[in-house]
C-alpha cells in the first residue's frame, strides 16, 4: 500500500508521465497492489504531459505530481523527481512498466544486503511472457546487450540469468538506486537529452565508488519497451546513434574492458575515468526544438543517402538491361551460327552418301 502521509519515506518511486494514459494507469495500479513493500511515496512527474494525463492525475490523493512546464527529456524528468522525494532510497519506474506485487519488496530487500549495492536493477519481461532483460552488458563498440533476452522463464533459470549478480548496468525502467549516491554524481546528465543511454552512463558513475551495480530477478516488472517512443522509429534510431556515439566516445577505457558478447553472464568489465573532455557540442541541446533541428538534418541527410543510392540502383539496373540486351543478342547470333553449322555439317554428309551409293554400284 502506498504511503504518502509519511513524512519520511523509505523509498520514492519516481514514475515519468506525458503521453501515456492506460499505461499509466496500469503502473499506478500495480504500485498500489505492492505486497510487504517498505513505506514508500510515488512521486509522478508530468513531463510536460498531454491533457489527457493532466485528467488522469488530476485529483489523485495516492500520488506527489511534479508539474514541468515542458518536457525535460528522460533524464531531465528523473532529477526533478528525485529534487522533490523524500525517500531514503529512489526507484525510477517507467509508466509503461507494471511491477508485479512483490517486485519492491524484492529491491528493498536486495539493496539491503551486505555488499550494498549502489543500484539495483528489475527483471523485465516482455507482453509475451519472454524475457526482456536481466541486467545487460556493455560491448567494445558501445554497443550493448541484454541478457535473456528471448527467453522463456525456463530457458533463462536453467542459463543461470534468473539469479541476483553484478552486472555492467540495468536499464532505468525499473530501477533502484541510492539516493545519496544519485545526488553526488549529479544524477543523469543532460548531455544525454531526451533518451537513451543515459541509464548506462549513471551507472558507471555511480560503479566509480567501488560499489557494484546488480539485477535481483525477483523483482519482476512486465514492461512495454519504447511505449513512448515506440511510434518514432527514425527518432528512437537517431537518438541510439547520437546518444551512443556521446558514450563510446566518453567511456573509451571503460569498453576497451567489455567483456565479450557470449561470455558469461557474472563478468563484468572494468570502469575505468571517463573522458569528460568529450562533447558536449551538440550533444548539450537540452530542449525539443533545438533538438528538433538536428533530427531534421539527420532525416535529410538519410534521405539524401537514400535518394543517392536509388539512383545508383537505377544507373546499375538500367546497366544491367543493356547487358542483358547485348547477352540475347550474342545468344541469338551464336544459336544462328549453331544451325547454319549444323545445316553445312549435314549437307557434305548427304553427298558423300551420295557417292558412296554410285561408288557401289561402279564396283559391281
Amino acid at each position: 500500500m502506498t504511503v504518502t502521509a509519511d513524512p519520511a519515506p523509505t523509498v520514492s518511486v519516481v514514475v515519468l508521465a506525458w503521453r501515456l494514459t492506460d499505461e499509466l494507469a496500469a503502473c499506478l495500479a500495480g504500485l498500489g497492489a505492492q505486497v510487504d513493500a517498505p513505506s514508500f511515496e510515488t512521486v509522478v512527474v508530468d513531463n510536460g504531459a498531454t491533457d489527457e494525463v493532466r485528467m488522469l492525475l488530476a485529483g489523485r490523493d495516492d500520488v506527489v505530481v511534479v508539474t514541468l512546464d515542458h518536457n525535460a527529456g528522460f533524464g531531465g524528468g528523473c532529477d526533478a523527481g528525485v529534487a522533490a522525494a523524500r525517500g531514503r532510497s529512489v526507484v525510477f519506474l517507467n509508466d509503461d512498466a507494471s511491477p508485479r506485487p512483490g517486485w519492491l519488496a524484492a529491491l528493498a530487500a536486495r539493496a539491503a544486503q551486505d555488499d550494498h549495492p549502489v543500484a539495483v536493477g528489475s527483471l523485465l519481461i516482455d507482453p509475451d511472457g519472454a524475457v526482456q532483460e536481466a541486467g545487460s552488458r556493455l560491448l567494445a563498440d558501445g554497443g550493448t546487450a541484454q541478457h535473456g533476452r528471448g527467453l522463456t522463464l525456463e530457458a533463462a533459470t536453467s542459463a543461470g540469468l534468473l539469479e541476483t549478480r553484478a552486472v555492467d548496468y540495468c536499464s532505468a525502467a525499473a530501477l533502484w538506486v541510492d539516493v545519496d549516491a544519485f545526488r553526488r554524481v549529479g544524477g543523469f546528465d543532460e548531455a544525454f537529452f531526451p533518451a537513451y543511454y543515459e541509464d548506462a552512463d549513471l551507472q558507471l558513475r555511480l560503479r566509480l565508488g567501488g560499489r557494484r551495480v546488480v539485477v535481483e530477478p525477483a523483482a519482476v516488472v512486465d514492461h512495454l519497451s519504447g511505449g513512448s517512443t515506440g511510434s518514432f522509429p527514425h527518432y528512437r534510431e537517431f537518438l541510439g546513434l547520437r546518444n551512443g556515439d556521446l558514450f563510446r566516445r566518453r567511456w573509451a577505457d571503460t569498453l576497451a574492458s567489455a567483456a565479450a558478447r557470449d561470455a558469461p553472464a557474472d563478468q563484468v568489465g572494468d570502469v575505468r575515468a571517463p573522458d569528460l573532455a568529450v562533447g558536449p557540442d551538440d550533444h548539450a541541446v537540452a530542449s525539443l526544438p533545438a533538438l528538433a533541428d538536428r533530427y531534421v538534418e539527420w532525416l535529410t541527410a538519410r534521405l539524401d543517402a537514400v535518394e543517392a543510392r536509388e539512383e545508383h540502383l537505377a544507373h546499375d539496373f538500367a546497366a544491367l538491361q543493356h547487358h542483358h540486351h547485348e547477352a540475347l543478342q550474342r545468344l541469338h547470333a551464336t544459336t544462328q551460327h549453331v544451325v547454319h553449322l549444323e545445316e553445312a555439317a549435314a549437307r557434305p554428309l548427304t553427298v558423300r552418301q551420295r557417292l558412296s551409293g554410285r561408288g557401289g554400284d561402279h564396283g559391281g
